[in-house]
């Protein structure tokens, strides 16, 4: 779908350039003709919810939207579509970047603008773009072959949303991307190791039959029912499952468990409670709760931690661990009254059993 509303866009530009009159009606039948066109049997549809008819659909919306939104297209002049540029990232040509760049147009002279067409099901924040490689490089391109232009600005049209969103590029930020760029070259170029990364792609992947993170569910998928539980990988992983399970359903019994022996410890003035081979010691002991990873205030503790210089101490920031690192690191006194303000007093719960002869455990 999105390769046949880029294709009808392509057209549009191209007919406007040769002065040519522009219809919707036209265009849409454009698209339906090479829709019919490229279709076939062995395109494979990956959310199985949706209809071949359906993502047909959706491609002609964008295609209605962006006619509405942009007619009669005079905004700019359209420089290139389709443009394809290369450029190096380096003096000696050793790191040569290649890319085509949907569409080119200036809205003024010495101002160029990089437009790019995404008909994603996913609508992008502004610092993601901000951050953005792809048409980051293409400024790239088009700084070097076009030297004196004094402004470029990146362009997308997230069509499926009828939204345009920009960005722009200081000189230091493209700079910084070159550079991590070559060095992400070198660690590519230099890898001997290839470990499988997972991600929403993957479920359009054609390699899933070979990949270790898919290879067993293929193998699997044309067993007869009787082979298939008797395959030793599902009967291990379903009994990791009911195991898992298990533990989860004990964890929660644990922690009520734990929490009625310290009401009763309260209740009855006493830290140890006996049974006949056991006694279970119960302490609780102040802390200071400092905010997890999704917590509000979260980044700005990790900031005042690292510019204090102690984010290797800080163990990555294991919260848990933090108020005992506080009581026993000698840090610097405006250091820790600085971190203390992001926490707030409370109390953690021990509780143990141990054997009646078993005289450890009880100093925790």
């Amino acid at each position: 779908m999105g390769s046949r509303v880029h294709e009808v866009l392509q057209k549009l530009y191209t007919d406007l350039r040769f002065c040519k009159s522009v219809s919707l009606d036209g265009l849409l039948e454009y698209y339906r003709q090479i829709w019919e066109k490229e279709w076939h049997e062995n395109i494979r549809i990956v959310r199985e919810e949706l209809t071949p008819d359906e993502y047909l659909a959706m491609g002609k919306r964008c295609i209605v939207d962006y006619y509405h939104r942009y007619h009669p297209f005079d905004q700019n002049r359209t420089l290139g579509i389709e443009h394809g540029v290369q450029f190096s990232l380096d003096k000696d040509d050793k790191y040569v970047m290649k890319g085509f760049i949907d569409r080119l147009s200036r809205p003024k002279d010495k101002v160029i603008w990089i437009h790019d067409y995404k008909a994603k099901g996913y609508f992008p924040t502004q610092q993601e773009l901000d951050e953005d490689r792809q048409l980051a490089y293409y400024q790239m391109a088009i700084q070097s072959l076009w030297p004196d232009t004094e402004e470029i600005e990146l362009v997308w049209h997230y069509l499926i949303f009828d939204q345009e969103i920009h960005s722009r590029r200081t000189h230091e930020e493209l700079e910084t991307l070159r550079e991590e760029t070559i060095a992400l070259i070198d660690e590519i170029e230099s890898a001997t190791d290839f470990p499988a990364k997972q991600s929403g792609l993957c479920n359009w992947c054609e390699h899933q039959p070979r990949c270790p993170l898919f290879k067993h569910l293929h193998e699997t998928a044309a067993l007869s029912r009787n082979d298939y539980m008797g395959d030793e990988g599902v009967k291990l992983a379903e009994r990791l499952v009911d195991l898992q399970n298990q533990e989860t359903k004990l964890k929660e019994e644990l922690a009520q468990i734990k929490e009625a022996l310290w009401a009763y410890a309260k209740k009855n003035g006493v830290e140890v409670v006996f049974t006949k081979e056991h006694k279970v010691r119960i302490k609780v002991y102040d802390n200071i709760r400092f905010p997890g990873r999704k917590d509000g205030g979260r980044s700005e503790l990790e900031k005042v931690i690292r510019d204090g210089g102690k984010w290797e101490e800080a163990s990555s920031l294991d919260v848990f661990a933090l108020s005992k690192l506080l009581q026993k690191a000698h840090w610097d006194h405006d250091l820790i009254t600085k971190i203390m303000k992001f926490g707030t007093p409370d109390l953690s719960l021990w509780i143990k059993a141990f054997p009646q002869n078993q005289r450890g455990g009880w100093a925790k």
